[in-house]
């Protein structure tokens, strides 16, 4: 396995639970609490895959993926919105503002395996 995973929540206990699964993977993580923490990481981390969860408090899903689009015009970086919500309507909406994949929280364990092997091919 191989690459960089950020992830960005406001539950400190979803990042390390997060976390902890993926580093048992062989990812090495970075996390963020907030909008500022998760754009400072980007520049700092420069992950393959960020994984945000669009729920956080002040977090506008349009604006996170303008700004890290706009750093990453190549869009070598997988953006992955999770939430809460298992809606068709809210997936569509999230693929408009720019992300590549939505989770659904829990997390299926196989189905984050399947999109994490999209980095490692």
């Amino acid at each position: 396995m191989c690459g960089r995973i950020l992830l960005a929540d406001h539950d400190n206990d979803a990042l390390l639970c997060l976390a902890t699964l993926l580093e048992g993977m062989g990812y090495e993580t970075a996390s963020a609490r907030s909008r500022d923490e998760l754009l400072q990481a980007v520049r700092d981390f420069q992950p393959n895959v960020v994984i945000v969860d669009c729920g956080m408090p002040g977090m506008d899903r349009h604006g996170v993926t303008g700004v890290l689009r706009a750093r990453n015009p190549c869009h070598t970086t997988l953006l992955v919105a999770l939430t809460g919500w298992r809606c068709p309507q809210q997936g569509d909406a999230l693929f408009v503002a720019g992300y590549d994949v939505h989770l659904v929280k829990p997390v299926d364990v196989d189905q984050l395996r399947l999109i994490l092997s999209m980095i490692d091919a």
